[in-house]
């Protein structure tokens, strides 16, 4: 059995889970190198402020060409915060052509924001993956209809987002523990089954095809 954890903020905590694992800006090319396990790298919402764009673009172009960067995340755009919306776009929208340069996929950061980022989707060459999904069914066929993924986490455990993810097509989501220190990813794996009413077995087969599709490669071949 291999979890598949597509967004953490920790390093993988079991024997047979493969994590990408959030690491914002702030490794370089040398330590990345070193890692045992594959990274996001990108310009998170709330960290704008932080970083010069040129300056900062620069990096996650650096960055994004290594193998060990597996995807451009998290970024997109948050309307709780007081940067405004027109500065967070500026951003995005750069990081959108890093991974267009790359052909990796993007985890996104969404708050309050899914018909702004659907626009971006929509001329995407590459994946969108929703992280954290929290939005309502109409939110959902539509990032699905754009051929966009939803990521589920401790979401699961919440009536509202139960009954979202009992309709989600099984090819357009994936699982992940995000910043969650009191569940591990086999829980939520267990859970999804639970809710598509299935066995672990098949949840696996789905996940595993899912990361072929948006990855273009076996889940086998990234553990080797």
């Amino acid at each position: 059995m291999t979890y598949i954890n597509i967004h953490t903020h920790h390093k993988p905590r079991l024997a047979y889970e493969y994590a990408i694992r959030n690491a914002y800006l702030r490794l370089t090319a040398s330590r990345v190198a070193q890692l045992k396990y594959d990274v996001c790298a990108a310009i998170h919402p709330w960290h704008i402020q932080q970083y010069e764009l040129h300056d900062a673009i620069s990096k996650l172009t650096e960055l994004a060409l290594l193998p060990r960067v597996v995807a451009i995340g998290e970024t997109g755009i948050d309307r709780s915060i007081p940067t405004p919306i027109h500065i967070q776009q500026r951003y995005f929208d750069a990081q959108l052509t890093v991974a267009r340069a790359v052909q990796k996929p993007v985890i996104i950061h969404a708050v309050r924001s899914y018909s702004d980022i659907l626009t971006y989707q929509k001329k995407s060459k590459v994946p969108f993956i929703y992280h954290g999904f929290r939005g309502n069914m109409q939110q959902a066929n539509d990032i699905q209809k754009h051929n966009g993924y939803l990521s589920f986490g401790a979401g699961l455990f919440e009536p509202t987002t139960e009954r979202v993810f009992q309709f989600v097509d099984s090819s357009h989501f994936f699982l992940e523990t995000d910043t969650a220190s009191h569940i591990n990813i086999a829980d939520i794996y267990r859970k999804a089954a639970e809710l598509k009413k299935i066995s672990t077995e098949e949840l696996e087969h789905i996940q595993n095809r899912n990361f072929a599709t948006v990855f273009r490669t076996q889940i086998n071949d990234k553990r080797n």
